[in-house]
């Protein structure tokens, strides 16, 4: 049977096997003409990762060791349309290389902004839809900030803010590395601790040191922390250019960062060794919570102070974990709007319209609001 649709998706990792998962479920279950007629398969070097997807036709290949030409010749042999890529952030220029090879349009994850800005040129003047940093943040926390300050005549400031968390721990401030768990890629979790921070202040867009900017943030009478970390901002700080600051941070339980200052003092910032660190002290769970908060300050026509914030808890669906299923429904709501057309070309942040995302059936099925 041929597919209108044919959907890679490339990396069986936690997002990889969460965005087949997702796109599976809505083209068996979904009465949406979007997922009619639509089929995926999954690319990936591990057939223990293959073997964890139980059904389906699936591919092994060795994607970083492979040649890009190997990569195109499946996409195009498999009549594939889109591919959605789920592999770490250093392998998007290949898969994005290939993917405008074969003729495809192309979805990707990545927090890196120097990667996204070169898949984008990769894209530039191909009439072929290409969108990245489609997910939690960069992605949905993105498209909150530019409805928030959309609706006020004169917008100040900007900060929006995500933490992927335990959903419970136990811990003391003497300890406060007992206060996190990891719940996603330990990859990006190092890279947005260690990368240089993309903000606007003053109506200057400049790059702080991650970890800085350091304040305490009480949602809904639970107090959390929260820094600069690298990544989430997305394009905002370069197309916001009516207010003067806009930033992005993560929101920790107390204590974290105190904790990590002195890990990334102790590696000198080295990728490998605060990853190792990371991953001899930090357990990992599948019983997490996603955090989403976001606060614009400005004035109104009158010239009186308004803030307009948004504020969300996200929990796991279907046996996903809560950054598995906002992570990979934000890729496949951005695959929803590429198919209805409600996004076009070279998508950055700014032409992604809130209504439109929350619209999508992705989004309603899979950024559950209870546990």
């Amino acid at each position: 049977m041929a597919f209108e649709t044919r959907v890679a998706v490339l990396g069986a990792g936690q997002i990889g096997r969460a965005v087949y998962k997702i796109i599976t479920d809505l083209s068996e279950n979904s009465t949406n003409p979007a997922y009619k007629d639509i089929d995926a398969f999954v690319v990936d070097a591990s057939q223990d990762n293959i073997f964890k997807l139980n059904y389906g036709s699936h591919y092994v290949m060795n994607l970083v060791d492979c040649e890009e030409a190997e990569l195109t010749e499946l996409l195009v042999d498999q009549k594939v349309t889109h591919v959605i890529n789920a592999l770490p952030f250093f392998l998007n220029e290949k898969a994005a290389s290939a993917a405008a090879g074969a003729k495809c349009a192309y979805i990707d994850f990545t927090e890196d902004d120097a990667m996204a800005d070169r898949v984008q040129g990769i894209y530039k003047g191909l009439n072929l839809d290409c969108a990245v940093k489609c997910g939690l943040a960069p992605g949905f926390i993105n498209y909150i900030g530019y409805d928030l300050v959309g609706k006020m005549d004169t917008p100040d400031s900007l900060m929006i803010s995500v933490g992927a968390l335990p959903r419970s721990v136990s811990y003391d401030y003497g300890h406060p590395e007992h206060s996190y768990n990891l719940t996603w890629s330990v990859d990006g979790l190092v890279n947005e601790y260690i990368r240089p921070c993309r903000i606007r202040k003053n109506g200057v867009e400049i790059e702080v040191h991650p970890l800085d900017g350091y304040v305490k943030v009480l949602l809904d009478g639970i107090e959390y922390e929260a820094a600069y970390t690298s990544g989430g901002i997305g394009s905002l700080v370069r197309d916001l250019t009516n207010v003067p600051d806009v930033y992005y941070m993560t929101l920790r339980y107390p204590g974290h960062y105190k904790y990590i200052r002195s890990v990334i003092h102790e590696t000198h910032g080295n990728f490998e060794a605060t990853k190792k660190v990371f991953l001899k002290k930090f357990p990992t769970t599948d019983d997490d919570v996603i955090i989403v908060y976001a606060n614009a300050l400005g004035k109104d026509s009158a010239g009186f102070p308004m803030r307009r914030s948004y504020y969300n808890k996200f929990y796991g669906v279907n046996g996903m974990t809560g950054i598995q299923s906002t992570t990979a429904g934000s890729g496949v709501a951005m695959l929803e709007l590429m198919i209805t057309g409600k996004v076009q070309g070279i998508v950055n942040h700014s032409t992604v319209g809130l209504s439109d995302f929350m619209g999508t059936e992705a989004f309603s099925k899979y950024y559950k609001t209870s546990k």
